[in-house]
C-alpha cells in the first residue's frame, strides 16, 4: 500500500510538471550551478537536483522525499544524446513534408534544450515501484509529428522509438499492426529479413492518403507493406483469420486515458489466434492503470 501511494504521488508530480512547466530547468540555471568543463554525468546530477526541487521534494527534511529522489527520480532520468536518435533509420531515410488532409496534418515539433519529457514506457521494479522514464536533450531537438485537429496523435520521438522497440525486435513472419500514424513500426519491421509482410490496419482514409502519397514512396521496403482501411475490431473479428499472422502489434490509443478499455477489448481476441504472438504499445502503463482501476472498484 505504501509503494502504491508513492507510485501515485510520483505519477501526479511528473504529470503536473510536464503539463505546467516542462522547461523550468533552463540552460542558464544549469550554467549557474555547474562548474566549467563539467561532464554529462555531473550535468545529469545537477539537473536531477533541480528537478526534485521543482517537484517540491525536500530530501533533507523528509525521508519519503529522499526515497522518491533516490528510487524514482534519479533511476528514471536520462540525459539523451540527440545524435543517437537522429541516426535512427527512419530519421535518416524519410523526409516529412508539411502537409494536411482533412483534420490531419504532417508537421514537425521540437523539444527545447533541457525540456523534460517521457522517454519510454513505465519502468517496473520487483518491489512494485512504477518509475516514470524521463529524459531531456541538452540542445533543441526536432521530430516529425502527425496532428489531428491540432492535437498530437503520434510523433517519432524518444518515447515512441523506445516504447516500440521490443515489438520491432519481436516481429517476424507475417505481421499485422493496428494503427498507422507515420508508419514508424511498419517501416522498422519491414526492414527485417525475418519479416515477410506487414499489413497495417487503419480506419481513417485521410491518414491512409497522407501515408500513401507522402511517406510510403520513400520506404525502401515498400513492397512488403500493405494498408487496409478498416476498424481494428472489425478486422480482428472478420478478416484477420485469412491473413493468419505470426505477429500482431496493437497501437490504436493515444495514451492510457483512452487505451485501457481498448487494450482489454483487444486481449479478448488472442484466444482465437493461438499461433500468433500479440504485443501492445505501452502495455506496462496500461496494465498498471488497469490494476489501479480494479483495486479502486474493490
Amino acid at each position: 500500500m505504501e509503494i502504491r501511494m508513492l507510485n501515485h504521488r510520483v505519477g501526479w508530480m511528473v504529470a503536473d510538471y510536464l503539463n505546467d512547466s516542462p522547461c523550468a530547468v533552463t540552460p542558464e540555471l544549469l550554467a549557474e550551478l555547474l562548474p566549467e568543463g563539467a561532464d554529462a554525468a555531473a550535468e545529469e546530477r545537477v539537473y536531477g537536483a533541480l528537478l526534485g526541487a521543482f517537484w517540491g521534494l525536500d530530501p533533507e527534511a523528509s525521508a519519503e522525499d529522499r526515497f522518491i529522489e533516490e528510487r524514482y527520480l534519479r533511476p528514471g532520468l536520462r540525459r539523451l544524446d540527440p545524435a543517437v536518435y537522429r541516426d535512427n533509420p527512419y530519421y535518416r531515410s524519410i523526409r516529412i513534408p508539411e502537409q494536411s488532409v482533412g483534420p490531419w496534418q504532417l508537421t514537425h515539433q521540437s523539444y527545447a534544450p533541457y525540456e523534460l519529457f517521457l522517454r519510454d514506457d513505465l519502468i517496473l521494479t520487483e518491489d512494485l515501484r512504477q518509475i516514470p522514464a524521463t529524459g531531456y536533450f541538452p540542445e533543441a531537438f526536432s521530430y516529425p509529428s502527425v496532428l489531428q485537429d491540432g492535437r498530437e496523435w503520434m510523433s517519432i520521438k524518444p518515447s515512441e522509438i523506445e516504447s516500440s522497440q521490443a515489438a520491432i525486435d519481436a516481429a517476424s513472419g507475417r505481421v499485422v499492426t493496428f494503427g498507422l500514424g507515420l508508419g514508424y513500426f511498419a517501416f522498422m519491421a519491414a526492414r527485417k529479413e525475418t519479416v515477410v509482410s506487414v499489413t497495417v490496419v487503419e480506419r481513417d482514409p485521410a491518414v491512409i492518403r497522407l501515408f500513401r502519397e507522402q511517406l510510403l514512396p520513400q520506404f525502401s521496403c515498400e513492397d512488403k507493406i500493405s494498408v487496409v482501411q478498416s476498424d481494428a475490431f472489425d478486422y480482428l473479428k472478420h478478416d484477420m483469420k485469412s491473413v493468419s499472422p505470426d505477429f500482431v502489434f496493437m497501437d490504436i490509443w493515444h495514451d492510457i486515458g483512452d487505451g485501457v478499455d481498448l487494450y482489454v477489448r483487444a486481449r479478448q481476441y488472442e484466444a482465437q489466434f493461438p499461433k500468433t504472438r500479440f504485443m501492445y504499445w505501452i502495455e506496462r502503463s496500461l496494465k498498471c492503470a488497469l490494476v489501479d482501476y480494479l483495486e479502486n472498484k474493490v
